[in-house]
């Protein structure tokens, strides 16, 4: 029985087509694309063994053993809504494009990114990028006057996220989840990520991988019946995940309705998972946010696209506690220093989504920046790097300011603020 059900589903996905993370359709009564479709979530295309949460200290940092110490205060309040509001809260954003450009690949396309934004139209949402951005991060880049200019018009440079970047900032509220590691329960993610009750991990595919397995691997193991129970546990804050063989897609779940028969069976057709997610299409015809609020997918759809049903642990513990962070730097810049090179290195506690790096002139005009970014799994920054980057050996002598800012999920802070006269 479990090796036809696997080769049922093996058909049905060789037949899917490859594209991204979305669909440009109306928000019909049940959403059956983006993912009739596969869509891509940019994660690992090989997963490993190894530790994907390491650097964060478990024993809080102490002040004096830095030059620089601030604390980002744990949120209170449920785990789930912590996670979903933050969500919600990047795909609200509201920013007015302050030129037309479109947002393409710059590199190989292994899917579509087009996506054209125009001068002096209102947008929602953060853009749709690799770069694994932040609500925060975004918010550093739009002017005074409520407007955006890209750092760049490629999908692999500018400021945003996607589908699953999107989520793991959601997650990086509250845990020490880094971007690098899988949304499905891998050893790397174990104590973080876990399948609904009742769903177990299926064998590996590999001798030397115990997480070389697929979303078909786990339907097969465990049965549609079984999958569409999981599906009636899921709750807010919780993932659909699309695994295939190099790609995927993530979704974040809103809230589930289900209808059973008279005799108490799970009607799959009319049973649906809402969700919230980031894609590579525009929500609507208005093509003003690529985020997909409250779509809702029937148990039905969810299976025949492979979506599997996956929660965090901390949801599931009586009494979670979730961690105060911390963002740090050893060494300092002085006027003196800001002469020839950037000094110190800033380190935090939970991951690093951001540095970044300013000068200005007289004018208030920015004549040297470095934004580190794209960040992974990354703790610590060295801002000797920097220095080239922004041109502080080739600044004519004047007066400027310097800034340093440096950015966690939570938030960011101006660590460095100083004025400095150029000789």
């Amino acid at each position: 029985m479990k090796k036809t059900l696997l080769l049922v589903l093996s058909l049905i996905l060789l037949t899917a087509a490859l594209v991204s993370c979305g669909s440009s359709n109306e928000n019909p009564a049940e959403t059956k694309d983006p993912l009739a479709n596969v869509v891509r979530t940019e994660g690992p295309k090989v997963e490993t063994t190894a530790p994907a949460t390491s650097a964060g200290t478990k024993e809080p940092p102490k002040a004096e053993d830095y030059d620089y110490f601030f604390k980002f205060d744990a949120p209170k309040g449920n785990p789930r809504d912590i996670v979903y509001n933050y969500m919600y809260a990047m795909s609200q954003v509201k920013w007015v494009a302050a030129e037309t450009w479109t947002t393409t690949w710059k590199g190989t396309a292994d899917f579509k990114v087009n996506l054209t934004y125009t001068k002096g139209k209102t947008y929602y949402g953060v853009p749709y990028s690799r770069t694994n951005g932040t609500l925060d991060e975004f918010q550093q880049f739009i002017a005074a006057d409520g407007t955006f200019t890209p750092n760049s018009p490629y999908y692999e440079e500018i400021v945003g996220n996607h589908c699953s970047s999107s989520m793991v900032m959601a997650f990086q509220q509250i845990l020490n989840f880094t971007y690098s590691g899988s949304l499905k329960p891998t050893t790397s993610r174990e104590g973080l990520l876990k399948y609904p009750d009742g769903i177990e991990k299926p064998p590996s595919r590999s001798a030397t991988n115990p997480d070389d397995y697929i979303t078909a691997n786990v339907f097969s193991h465990n049965g549609q019946d079984k999958i569409y129970e999981a599906f009636t546990t899921l709750d807010k804050g919780d993932i659909l995940y699309k695994n295939i063989d190099g790609s995927g897609h993530t979704r974040m779940v809103s809230k589930v309705e289900v209808s059973r028969s008279a005799a108490g069976k799970i009607l799959p057709s009319r049973s649906y998972v809402y969700c919230l997610e980031q894609t590579n299409a525009w929500a609507d015809s208005k093509q003003e946010s690529t985020w997909f609020i409250d779509r809702k997918y029937s148990f039905s759809t969810l299976w025949e696209t492979f979506f599997m049903p996956v929660t965090l642990c901390i949801y599931h513990e009586e009494n979670p506690v979730i961690e105060d962070a911390y963002v740090m730097m050893k060494g300092k810049n002085t006027e003196e220093s800001l002469q020839k090179m950037f000094a110190g290195t800033v380190e935090s506690t939970f991951p690093l989504t951001y540095v970044l790096i300013q000068i200005k002139d007289k004018d208030g005009k920015v004549v040297g920046q470095d934004l580190l970014y794209y960040y992974t799994k990354e703790y610590k920054a060295n801002l000797r790097n920097s220095t080239y980057k922004v041109g502080l050996d080739k600044l004519p002598a004047g007066e400027y300011n310097y800034t340093l800012r440096v950015g966690i999920a939570r938030g960011s802070v101006e660590i460095e603020n100083i004025n400095f006269t150029k000789k």
